[in-house]
């Protein structure tokens, strides 16, 4: 029984499987199953599979919706569960009408996919993780290989990396491991191609993932391209966070997980190579993509020195304050002597109206640039 039925939509019909008979179908797929294989047992040609995918896949997300109601015509959520959580799945009382909280079935599925059409398929399968920038991508084994998004891991050259299946593990992030090796998932290219390295010289037993970019083991600290970084105290070698000053709700949000930047005793790392002369423990991020150790500013999204910035009063206006936009993009920034955008100087004259706003509502600042013009 293939749990398929036909749902007509205007003078045409569509086909409609349960989605968690999608999500099986999905996972086994990605692990090493071929369509010949699948579709029969859900009632599917290779045409409907590929557009019911597109759809479906998309279930637990806030993406896909123009994909969704193209689909079902225009049904909303409500109508739409009622038609794809039976028969092991329904809305329960008080149960909010929102395939957003399909998620739970999602991960239900993948610890047991074994179900409906395949219930009685003996086809191996081991859920391992999710990839945590990668919305729908996850890897998976069937005891002798590794999938991910559905493909055995390669390397940069698109060439096989040969893994050990029954004991690769996620370590957290993009760094994992199997029982030989420790393992860096790396991605080029505006399409974001994934590949996967051997992390040479990494010690497993101390091998600590500390962001999706920087990890550490006892002897030495690694960026996520495959650079090891040859510290002198990887016992202190931390992330330093990023920050995001969130001007709707007021909020400033450190970003730890994607932060590119990290610190030992010694010195600071950015994209895993030393940012020159900076010192680590003064070192901060303070918005708009700078940072400043008291002495120095970067602009870090440039990699270069703020050049005769004054490191004890530069302010980025920040949640609550005026927010002064560059004329052609970017943030305007600040110290006592001048305006600066994106990490260039200007000339104060003629900023003196812009920031007009922000000096009224900081009365305690005096004898800045803009009170001698104003």
């Amino acid at each position: 029984m293939t749990e398929r039925s036909d749902h007509r939509t205007g003078d045409d019909t569509v086909p409609v499987i349960p989605y968690d008979t999608f999500e099986a179908a999905n996972l086994f797929l990605a692990t090493g199953r071929t369509l010949e294989e699948v579709l029969p047992l859900i009632g599917l040609s290779a045409v409907e599979w590929t557009r019911l995918r597109e759809a479906y896949r998309w279930f637990p997300t806030a993406l896909g919706d123009g994909d969704r109601r193209d689909y079902f015509k225009g049904l909303d959520d409500a109508a739409i569960c009622r038609l794809v959580l039976p028969p092991r799945w329904r809305l329960q009382e008080g149960d909010e009408a929102d395939l957003r909280t399909t998620w739970h079935i999602r991960e239900a599925v993948r610890r047991n996919p074994c179900i409906g059409p395949f219930a009685g398929c003996r086809w191996p399968y081991v859920f391992i993780a999710v990839h945590p920038e990668a919305t729908l991508c996850c890897y998976t084994h069937d005891g002798k290989t590794v999938y991910f998004d559905g493909k055995p891991l390669t390397d940069r050259r698109g060439e096989r990396i040969d893994v050990d299946a029954p004991g690769f593990r996620a370590v957290e992030g993009r760094w994992l491991a199997d029982r030989h090796h420790v393992y860096g998932q790396g991605q080029y290219g505006a399409n974001r191609t994934f590949y996967w390295y051997v992390v040479e010289g990494a010690d497993a037993t101390t091998f600590e993932a500390l962001n999706l970019r920087y990890a550490r083991d006892a002897r030495q600290a690694y960026y996520i391209t495959g650079k090891a970084i040859r510290t002198k105290s990887p016992e202190a070698f931390e992330i330093v966070p990023e920050l995001r000053l969130n001007y709707r709700d007021g909020t400033r949000d450190p970003l730890h997980d994607t932060s590119v930047l990290a610190r030992d005793r010694e010195a600071v790392y950015f994209y895993g190579t030393r940012l020159k002369n900076a010192r680590p423990d003064s070192f901060r991020v303070i918005g708009h993509g700078y940072a400043t150790d008291g002495t120095t500013v970067w602009f870090l999204d440039r990699k270069k020195v703020v050049e005769n910035a004054d490191a004890a009063t530069f302010t980025i206006p920040g949640p609550g304050e005026p927010h002064i936009a560059g004329r052609h993009g970017g943030s305007c920034v600040t110290d006592r002597h001048r305006p600066y955008v994106e990490g260039e100087p200007c000339d104060p004259l003629q900023w003196i109206e812009d920031w007009r706003r922000f000096f009224e509502a900081r009365s305690d600042l005096k004898g800045w640039w803009w009170h001698e013009l104003a």
